[in-house]
């Protein structure tokens, strides 16, 4: 049989990368540039009050981490709220020959060939017990991974297939159903599979493994915590190794073994595990008249996240209040190191007004000294070199002589190889 698929727009949402440049915002700041310069209390006695506040900053930036990993800690613990998902089908007519003239424009087609089209909805039914709280809300097409039609008819007359799948999609925006739209002027029996998609991923239990776990239809997580519980009410654990366990004869029936390690039991139930069964609605698609809903609704049970788990996921992972925190990091810096230029100015002119002759020597000394440093080019001060004592010292002398002698032999030298030319 030919089949065809049904392929919702997808749209892609492409964020920027936020976290990186986070990062590199923090790595590029030091904390000691938001300090104040030492001693500046002296002269601005408010900026005491500068100091308490980083202080405070300081113990509530600890408290918000800490909360901030209780709730990466309550997010991996994930609460889910039951909800009850009514399903409808139901199915419109057009261009059928038996339709009367007022009602032919309800559903036209292009070129007037009959047509029906196939719609399958849900919608999630309000609490049993009314709140106020927000509720959660999710699309139909959200709670499945695929959705197949089989339509029972002759392939030789309909070339275009009597399977139709639809597959979710990453990134695909969820509908509150789905249409199928075909050819035809005749009632045709359509066989309606959906597949569930549990977040996270459930399995069907074998008739052995449910006798000891309860739901028949439960995650790998909670079938190894009803097993560990068994064996803890059972005391069946090792007296010498608590990791092994003594099977009784259900465990032996489900694992063929008197005893297991506890760390080869996600293995030893993969066996007992398979894909939940799909749910099978039936349903006759009639042309006789322009709509037609099934007599009956049928309703799932599924499992949502809690607004309370959205609402701290979009704590997590919302960047806006970082970069609020970011700009005024920045502003504070660059106040800090403006008061830090404005004081090291002040002490500049402080200690020039006290002694202007010294404090002009010293300064041209120590900028003679990083120039020369800078070059590279001697190891003697060039400023000591200008001044007279330099001269007066104790090794000036033999300098002097040890500089006459070698001027002395370059010069014999000279005139020998004179000579001998």
């Amino acid at each position: 049989m030919q089949q065809s698929t049904i392929t919702p727009t997808i749209q892609i949402k492409r964020r920027l990368a936020e976290a990186d440049s986070i990062t590199k915002h923090i790595k590029k700041k030091r904390p000691t540039d938001r300090n104040n310069p030492p001693r500046v209390e002296a002269y601005v006695p408010e900026s005491k009050l500068y100091t308490e506040l980083s202080e405070f900053e300081k113990n509530l930036d600890v408290a918000i981490m800490r909360k901030r990993l209780d709730i990466q800690e309550a997010l991996g613990k994930p609460t889910k709220v039951r909800r009850t998902l009514r399903i409808f089908v139901s199915n419109t007519a057009a261009d059928q020959s038996g339709q009367l003239e007022e009602a032919t424009s309800f559903e036209l087609n292009d070129d007037n060939a009959p047509s029906w089209t196939l719609r399958i909805e849900g919608r999630l039914l309000d609490p049993l017990i009314p709140t106020k709280k927000a509720q959660p809300v999710q699309k139909f097409t959200s709670f499945f991974k695929s959705i197949i039609v089989e339509l029972d008819r002759d392939p030789e007359a309909f070339p275009e297939g009597n399977i139709t799948e639809w597959h979710k999609q990453a990134n695909a925006v969820d509908t509150d159903g789905i249409e199928l739209k075909r050819k035809g002027d005749v009632d045709v029996n359509a066989r309606i599979i959906l597949v569930p998609d549990y977040n996270p991923q459930k399995y069907k239990l074998s008739a052995a493994l449910a006798e000891i776990v309860s739901p028949p239809l439960a995650a790998k997580p909670h079938i190894l915590n009803e097993l560990w519980n068994y064996v803890k009410l059972r005391q069946l654990h090792d007296k010498q190794d608590k990791r092994v366990i003594q099977c009784d004869d259900k465990l032996k029936d489900l694992f063929g073994s008197s005893q297991v390690h506890f760390s080869d039991l996600p293995d030893l139930i993969n066996r007992h595990l398979s894909q939940p069964d799909p749910i099978v609605l039936e349903y006759k698609i009639r042309v006789d008249k322009q709509f037609n809903q099934g007599p009956t609704a049928y309703d799932m049970d599924v499992e949502l996240d809690s607004i309370l788990r959205q609402k701290m996921l979009n704590i997590v992972s919302s960047s806006q209040p970082q970069k609020e925190v970011m700009a005024l990091d920045d502003k504070i810096v660059q106040c800090v190191q403006s008061i830090n230029n404005s004081k090291v100015k002040r002490d500049f002119l402080t200690q020039f007004s006290m002694d202007p002759i010294e404090f002009t020597n010293k300064w041209i000394t120590s900028q003679a000294r990083n120039l020369e440093a800078i070059l590279g080019e001697t190891k003697v001060n060039l400023e000591d070199v200008r001044q007279t004592d330099f001269y007066k010292q104790p090794w000036v002398k033999e300098a002097v002589f040890h500089y006459l002698t070698s001027k002395t032999q370059q010069r014999m030298q000279e005139l020998l190889a004179t000579q001998q030319k």
